[in-house]
């Protein structure tokens, strides 16, 4: 076999395998709110009160970073891990504090919140400054993660409202 065929198999074999990667990636990514109920849920004026409530209930106190997960496994909360890990090290430095919570124990969160891996982030005043996933992109380990953008708004010092993000695709689970 000549040198020529051999290295066109491999390219051809190089070729069949990103093409299949890319395949399966594109079935791994699915939109954090597919149905829009995030989205029709927040256009109510109470929403953010409505959110906070639902945390001061649960005991979450003010300058919370909220990770909210269900009782069912799903892979993509432990993709979301790096990014947690880099979102406390950014606002622990302006006294957050991260919390965990179990959206099945949260009836009035449940059937708000659509997708999971999902994060919610109270100021020090109690105001809802985010509300939305950690990242964006295949599987959220290649695609845009969001923890620079998400800390910029907890730490606004003027409070423009919360900001909930509700277009992003990812590795998400239904919650």
């Amino acid at each position: 076999m000549s040198a020529g065929v051999k290295w066109g198999l491999l390219i051809g074999w190089a070729a069949i395998l990103l093409f299949t990667m890319l395949a399966y990636s594109q079935r791994q990514l699915s939109p954090f709110d597919p149905q829009g109920i995030l989205l029709h849920a927040s256009t109510d004026p109470m929403f953010d009160e409505t959110v906070v409530q639902a945390l001061k209930r649960q005991g979450v106190t003010a300058a919370s970073i909220v990770h909210i997960n269900t009782e069912d496994a799903c892979y993509c909360d432990t993709l979301a891990q790096p990014h947690q890990t880099q979102l406390l090290a950014k606002l622990s430095t302006v006294d957050y504090r991260a919390v965990t919570l179990n959206l099945n124990k949260v009836p009035s969160l449940e059937k708000l919140i659509p997708s999971i891996p999902a994060l919610i982030v109270i100021d020090k005043d109690y105001q809802l400054r985010y509300l939305g996933p950690y990242a964006n992109g295949y599987g959220c380990v290649t695609g845009d993660t969001l923890v620079e953008a998400i800390s910029q708004y907890a730490t606004k010092g003027i409070y423009p409202g919360a900001v909930i993000n509700t277009e992003a695709k990812g590795c998400f689970c239904d919650a």
